[in-house]
């Protein structure tokens, strides 16, 4: 099985960021300096009829100047931090290529605009396997869309980061995405995946509407939907490998 991440495409899309923070930033401090000077040397005496509207816009001047700069400093902010992988792809990467063959890749920390961010995606004669990887420990229970977790004192509570909302929401977006690219026809599973095992983890399932397993048998219980049978050829696999591997 292959193991791969778009990690060259992302490190790019992080000096774009930055450098728009840079410009951003730049521009800022530009409407700054203007506003400040507007102050320090007065272009309207105040005794002017029109020395309150200049007043205002020197004033805004400054403000938006700063507001700008904010902004250039989050997306500065957002360009540093942006992650080129993602750890817990990676160990079921690992995992996997110990059952899989070559007909198989994972792409791991898939991000983009128009797809939005999928923590990994398998492709191969299936279709393709939607990832919500999940690092939480304790003890969970889900019916259908709904999620309940122990709380310390052993009460049930909802859990409102529901995983199976968030990778029905990937689902959808892959389908749309690979519609776009002409690969509609190549169908999209999901899985939710517990990372650590019991007893760190104890899971409790009725009718749900998107698998979950912990990371050790995710093969076995993945053989009912998608390991059941192949569905596209090489060339669509190549093709779905391609688009999600240079998005």
């Amino acid at each position: 099985m292959h193991n791969v991440a778009p990690s060259r495409t992302l490190a790019r899309r992080s000096r774009q960021l930055l450098a728009l923070a840079l410009v951003i930033g730049a521009l800022g401090a530009f409407i700054v300096a203007l506003g400040v000077l507007m102050i320090m040397i007065p272009l309207v005496s105040e005794g002017s009829s029109s020395f309150g509207i200049y007043d205002l816009l020197r004033n805004g001047l400054v403000a938006f100047g700063a507001l700008m700069f904010l902004v250039a400093l989050g997306i500065g902010i957002r360009a540093a931090t942006w992650k080129t992988d993602n750890d817990l792809a990676q160990t079921v990467g690992k995992y996997l290529s110990q059952h899989l063959d070559s007909r198989y890749t994972l792409i791991r920390n898939i991000s983009r605009r128009d797809l939005g961010y999928v923590d990994a995606v398998l492709v191969g004669p299936p279709g393709a396997l939607v990832f919500r990887l999940i690092p939480n420990k304790g003890v969970f229970a889900n019916e259908g869309a709904n999620w309940m977790y122990q709380n310390r004192k052993g009460e049930w509570a909802p859990w409102h980061a529901s995983p199976t909302r968030e990778v029905v929401a990937d689902i959808q977006k892959l389908r749309e995405y690979l519609g776009r690219v002409n690969l509609g026809d190549v169908p999209v599973y999901g899985v939710i995946v517990f990372m650590h095992e019991q007893p760190a983890v104890q899971l409790m399932a009725k009718e749900p509407v998107v698998p979950l397993t912990h990371l050790s048998t995710l093969i076995p219980n993945a053989q009912s939907n998608y390991f059941a049978k192949d569905r596209i050829d090489a060339a669509k696999v190549t093709g779905t490998i391609r688009t999600l591997y240079e998005a």
